[in-house]
């Protein structure tokens, strides 16, 4: 599926199709470090439209997990943290264009499906963002958003501080 920003056209590297029936199409970007390297994500719900995922997202659908079920919420939580080391960004271009999930498969987090019962967001469709996110926060020069994020969310601090960091609007 294409999309126009700033009249310019942009076609899919890639679509990741989700047993959850929802596609995830990855985009050539251009921001940070390696440019060339960059992507962006978007995705898209049976007949919904084409949406870009942020944090606040599959924050606010983890934060109501956790309601549901604490411990197995922050759990997922530990598990999906205890891989971001393991995830590089995009080594070249080939790697880029040909980007598959290799760590948050649905396969790999079938321990946490109980979570799909609660509110909007699959276990497979936060894990294949996440990881996404993660190799896109890699590409900048300083990553720490999602890193400090998971930590803020993992140590159950105030909804106050996890929705900044989730906005980005405070480090």
């Amino acid at each position: 599926m294409q999309f126009r920003r700033n009249w310019e056209v942009h076609v899919p590297l890639r679509i990741i199709e989700l047993q959850c029936w929802t596609l995830v199409w990855v985009y050539q970007w251009d921001r940070w470090e390696v440019p060339e390297l960059d992507i962006l994500v978007k995705y898209k719900e049976g007949t919904k439209r084409l949406r870009t995922p942020k944090h606040i997202h599959w924050v606010i659908d983890i934060l109501i997990k956790k309601e549901h079920n604490r411990e197995l919420t922050l759990n997922f939580l530990n598990y999906l943290y205890s891989h971001y080391e393991n995830i590089d960004r995009f080594g070249d271009k080939n790697e880029q264009e040909n980007c598959s999930i290799e760590f948050f498969t649905n396969e790999a987090l079938s321990d946490f499906k109980d979570l799909d019962n609660y509110w909007e967001y699959s276990i497979e469709f936060i894990g294949c963002f996440l990881e996404l996110f993660i190799r896109m926060e890699k590409n900048h020069p300083n990553p720490f958003v999602f890193k400090d994020l998971m930590e803020t969310l993992i140590q159950e601090d105030d909804i106050f501080r996890i929705v900044s960091k989730a906005t980005q609007n405070g480090r």
